[in-house]
């Protein structure tokens, strides 16, 4: 089977996607028959283009090509002058990536690529946390409508299977709450915090290695956080909160310098998400906890990822990444990819009413 994508954003993960799918074509095409090919890309800085040929550019050559770094197009690639909408409409493909940068406070422009690719009768594999965490039951009942998928096995966690495992290995399961750390740049900075590092030379350190933002409020202030707190409730757990909706506390700059200075002795500091149902309502904060040596999250550092699931058939079921990063979420999409080939087009999911 041959599928056509095109890429909505190209940054870190796109790359990486390029890179791990030259690796895996072999792998891909002997366990599932599936080639890949791009028909095309856009980005907001280096605009976009649409393959010439009917087949689309392999991902080894345009990882070889460099684009867009390079500022040249791949080979059999002609220049697109339109907007990301126009793109989404002009480029023929089976399956549509939304790999753009997040905007944790209102999820655009992402949310709307996605409604014009599901309503285009496109798939869409998005890494982007935004559309999932402020339109997830709309995008859903939108794919339903046309028949197609909506994934997203990136959006939490990198590729780390939290979604797909619910879906194939938990059946006739309620989850109640989850508990996790999933913010990799604070999970970082207070790791070095804890060895003695000022915040400021840990958010450095966070920047040189691609971790951190040059602004890195929205990983310290918990919006990161609170984002993906609120996919994990609306979609494991039937709520439908926003983002807006997560208590965020005692978090950011000045709120981690306090807290490090104030802890006792064995403790160490986490930002740690949490969710629990109280009642027909889910409730969701995020917060810096001081943990006690006990504390298994206490144990993990620099980039390292969890979620511990409260269920009623595996109770506490505990899932741990260790130093992340665009290379596991590229791994996420190909997951997804090999999903919507492998089943009969539906949407990841399904929301309660």
């Amino acid at each position: 089977m041959h599928i056509q994508l095109a890429s909505l954003g190209f940054g870190n993960v796109g790359r990486a996607l390029a890179a791990m799918l030259t690796e895996k074509a072999g792998e891909l095409q002997r366990r599932y028959d599936l080639a890949f090919t791009f028909t095309g890309a856009f980005t907001r800085s280096a605009g976009g283009w649409i393959a010439s040929g009917a087949h689309g550019i392999a991902a080894v050559d345009l990882a070889a090509s460099g684009w867009p770094g390079s500022g040249a197009l791949p080979a059999g690639a002609q220049p697109f002058s339109g907007d990301a909408l126009a793109f989404i409409a002009a480029c023929p493909a089976d399956v549509v990536l939304e790999l753009t940068t997040l905007d944790p406070h209102t999820g655009q422009p992402a949310t709307d690529h996605i409604r014009a690719a599901l309503a285009a009768g496109r798939h869409v594999v998005t890494a982007n946390k935004g559309p999932i965490a402020y339109a997830y039951r709309e995008l859903w009942a939108l794919a339903a409508q046309h028949g197609v998928a909506l994934r997203f096995e990136s959006a939490v966690i990198d590729g780390t299977p939290i979604f797909n495992m619910a879906e194939a290995s938990l059946p006739a399961t309620v989850i109640s709450g989850f508990r996790g750390l999933l913010n990799s740049t604070s999970n970082y900075v207070l790791s070095r915090m804890a060895l003695g590092e000022s915040l400021e030379t840990a958010i450095a350190g966070a920047q040189r290695l691609g971790v951190a933002e040059a602004n890195p409020a929205n990983d310290l202030e918990g919006w990161d956080g609170a984002v993906k707190a609120t996919i994990l409730a609306n979609v494991l757990m039937g709520a439908d909160l926003r983002p807006g909706d997560i208590e965020r506390s005692g978090l950011g700059a000045e709120a981690m310098r306090q807290a490090q200075a104030a802890l006792l002795p064995g403790q160490t500091l986490k930002q740690v998400v949490t969710a629990a149902r109280e009642g027909e309502s889910v409730r969701a904060a995020v917060r810096l906890e001081p943990l006690p040596p006990s504390d298994l999250f206490a144990h993990l550092s620099g980039m390292d990822s969890a979620l511990l699931l409260h269920t009623d058939t595996m109770q506490d079921l505990t899932i741990i990444e260790g130093e992340g990063g665009p290379g596991q979420t590229a791994f996420g999409v190909i997951a997804d990819l090999v999903t919507i080939a492998k089943t009969s087009p539906r949407p990841s999911g399904t929301p309660l009413p």
